[in-house]
């Protein structure tokens, strides 16, 4: 950047020197016409100005809002907060805390989603016995009891869990974003009750590091959002915002390793909307099964990008479209969509699959010895282990 503001310093010096000399200046393109400008047409700023356009992407000239961006932050948050809810569970002499995010209302009825490990701990057989919704005012804790709870449906695989609470108060609820459009270095908040109900609606702040990260060793069949913004114990179930205050995440997890810092992970919106869907209707969630093997990391049939089938099931969705071994799947969409997803890798692809309703019509766009195929609709089935 030094050089180049030399070189715009330069270029002004030599363009005063020849407005002096009254004389004119031509630039050259490549492959087009010269451009002559008469110098004795321009104040010093327009000179400046135009030797800024015409040294095209070497020079860039970069403004930042930070006050608008910390008066955006600051709206969001006060239009938020009254989202959260803390979660304090019982069962026998156990108890614990977490966080959870309130997304529909029905009356006075409110639901909330939260993680299916706040309600039923891994090593527990059952969900706590009782469950009660914490919410803050004023600074104030106030409790909704047992009574006016109810649980309403528990998905293991994805790690989620709806209750309904009962109460005449007004809550805000929560705005899912599409997490299909998130990128990497997007600014995220989180949202919870962190190490308990002390630090209750604390804020923290990062960026997205990854998406449609499966975990090594998790039992969770998620695609979750990596992010670095600090996460404790009791920001279970709690939110992963956007700077809009749009909802792109539920936080569940991160590693705790003594050679890794703020690798924290987050159920994306997009399967949150579905799962919860599920639980309303039906109290339980089934899973869907395309039925293909593929590396989820490796270009097995040495292409740029997409998904290179290794076997097929003869039970599953893939089958049925007519996918064969060797193809190399690059899209994928619903019957309801206007258009194909891009299906960049194995990940992106159960992202999609996992993402959608079991009884759903899909399509995958696929090559097959070069050339480009699009399969007939075929209903996606259910997962072998849920029929």
């Amino acid at each position: 950047m030094i050089i180049v503001k030399k070189i715009l310093l330069l270029l002004i010096t030599l363009l005063s020197v020849l407005t002096l000399s009254a004389c004119d200046f031509f630039f050259i393109e490549e492959d087009k016409e010269p451009i002559t400008y008469n110098v004795n047409e321009f104040t010093r700023q327009e000179l400046i100005d135009l030797v800024e356009d015409l040294m095209n992407d070497s020079y860039h000239r970069v403004d930042y809002d930070l006050d608008g961006f910390e008066t955006a932050l600051k709206t969001m948050v006060e239009n938020r907060k009254d989202t959260l809810v803390g979660i304090q569970v019982y069962s026998g002499f156990d108890s614990g805390t977490a966080s959870g995010m309130i997304y529909r209302k029905d009356g006075n009825h409110y639901y909330v989603v939260t993680n299916h490990h706040v309600i039923q701990p891994d090593n527990a057989d059952s969900p706590f016995e009782n469950v009660e919704i914490v919410y803050e005012r004023n600074g104030m804790l106030y409790t909704i009891e047992n009574q006016f709870t109810e649980i309403i449906g528990l998905d293991p695989t994805t790690d989620l869990a709806v209750i309904r609470f009962e109460s005449t108060d007004n809550f805000q609820t929560v705005q899912f974003a599409d997490s299909y459009e998130l990128q990497p270095g997007q600014f995220v908040f989180a949202l919870g009750n962190p190490l308990g109900f002390n630090f209750f609606g604390s804020w923290t702040q990062g960026v997205i590091s990854g998406l449609a990260r499966f975990v090594p060793g998790s039992p969770y069949q998620v695609p979750f959002l990596q992010h670095d913004a600090a996460i404790s114990p009791g920001n279970s179930g709690g939110a992963l915002f956007d700077i809009n205050g749009e909802l792109i995440g539920i936080n569940n997890m991160k590693i705790i390793e003594d050679a890794a810092a703020n690798i924290g992970f987050a159920i994306p919106s997009n399967t949150v909307k579905r799962i919860v869907n599920e639980l309303e209707e039906k109290g339980y969630v089934e899973r869907p099964f395309f039925g293909i093997t593929a590396q989820d990391r490796i270009a097995a049939c040495d292409q740029d990008y997409g998904v290179c089938v290794e076997d097929t099931s003869p039970d599953g969705t893939a089958h049925e479209a007519g996918i064969e071994p060797g193809d190399i799947i690059t899209g994928f969409k619903l019957q309801a969509w206007t258009d194909y997803e891009t299906v960049l890798n194995f990940n992106e692809l159960r992202e999609r699959i996992l993402n959608a309703q079991v009884g759903s019509m899909v399509s995958v766009r696929y090559i097959r010895d070069g050339e480009t195929f699009e399969s007939p609709y075929v209903e996606l089935l259910v997962h072998p282990d849920d029929r």
